[in-house]
């Protein structure tokens, strides 16, 4: 006689007790595990394995990974600012030939791995959750599809906003990506559920291709931040817009300015040429639609590149 037992996938929500704000829980990935695990990202998986009654012995289909690590979320150094990153990747059950897509999911338990039955975090009173913004790469082995998913709820456990962001093509270097949260009630938020699927729905996942991502956030205000160390001495401002952006160099720039304005297919949209005065630039952004937009321009301590919402 023998037991099977199967491997589960449970992505369920419960409304909990609101204690903490609404803030992405380890949206820059510093926080990591000792076993190389981002803080409060993963996804629930068991390998599926076999138990003979009679002799005790276990088998079970073989699961290959991307990396060494037994899982398809960990900490990675390819980081858009700061240390580490978070990576995702598909496994593969070599026994079946059938690919394993990654998901991972916030969660607010720091002490665990993966969600277990409680995926999601607490939104705060009055807190603004208008958006899910990120930055990743993207190097897939097929024509994979990956997704970005927020789902808001209130305290019934209604789901009152969502939002989803399909992530395709190669991209090597950081891209950034944002999509406004769309509200079907004015029920007060109180619970919201991010996720960062490898297959979106419907689409074929491939063994060998990987998503990293890295500052991961859920309002416009927290656009501003994530400026690497080497360019802090330089500061883009403001990060919400509605005419004019600027840089303030700090006589770390000297003459003309190129900038290119990038907006979030990757499309060049602006390119100009300024000059400086009394070391702050300043750019004309009227005529752009509203959305998420990079400036991009080089400068002694390297290529800058900062992002900001135009309303």
């Amino acid at each position: 006689m023998k037991i099977y037992i199967f491997p589960f996938f449970i992505f369920f929500l419960l409304i909990l007790p609101i204690s903490s704000k609404s803030q992405v829980v380890n949206g820059d990935f510093e926080i990591v595990k000792p076993n190389f695990l981002p803080s409060n990202w993963g996804m629930n998986f068991t390998q599926p394995v076999v138990i003979d009654n009679e002799t005790g012995e276990v088998s079970g289909d073989q699961i290959l990974y991307t990396w060494c690590i037994p899982s398809m979320i960990y900490m990675s150094t390819e980081s858009q600012s700061g240390q580490y990153a978070m990576e995702i990747s598909n496994a593969l059950n070599s026994t079946q030939n059938l690919v394993i897509p990654g998901v991972a999911s916030i969660f607010n338990d720091a002490t665990q791995d993966m969600p277990g039955w409680n995926p999601g975090v607490p939104i705060a009173t009055a807190e603004i959750v208008n958006l899910i913004g990120f930055h990743y790469k993207f190097l897939p082995a097929g024509n994979d599809i990956a997704e970005a998913k927020v789902q808001v709820f209130d305290v019934d456990g209604n789901e009152i906003g969502t939002a989803s962001i399909d992530i395709f093509g190669t991209n090597i270097q950081y891209q950034y990506l944002s999509e406004p949260i769309q509200y079907t009630s004015n029920a007060a938020p109180v619970y919201m559920y991010i996720s960062f699927s490898m297959a979106k729905e419907g689409s074929t996942p491939t063994f060998g291709s990987r998503l990293i991502i890295d500052n991961v956030v859920t309002n416009s205000a927290a656009l501003t931040v994530f400026a690497n160390e080497k360019n802090a001495e330089i500061t883009v401002f403001p990060s919400v817009v509605t005419n004019e952006i600027n840089v303030d160099s700090k006589g770390q720039l000297h003459g003309a300015l190129t900038y290119e304005i990038i907006d979030i297919e990757g499309k060049i949209v602006t390119k100009n040429t300024i000059e400086e005065v009394n070391n702050l630039y300043t750019m004309n952004v009227s005529d752009l639609s509203s959305g998420m937009y990079i400036i991009s321009f080089d400068s002694p301590l390297g290529k800058i590149s900062e992002k900001f919402l135009k309303q």
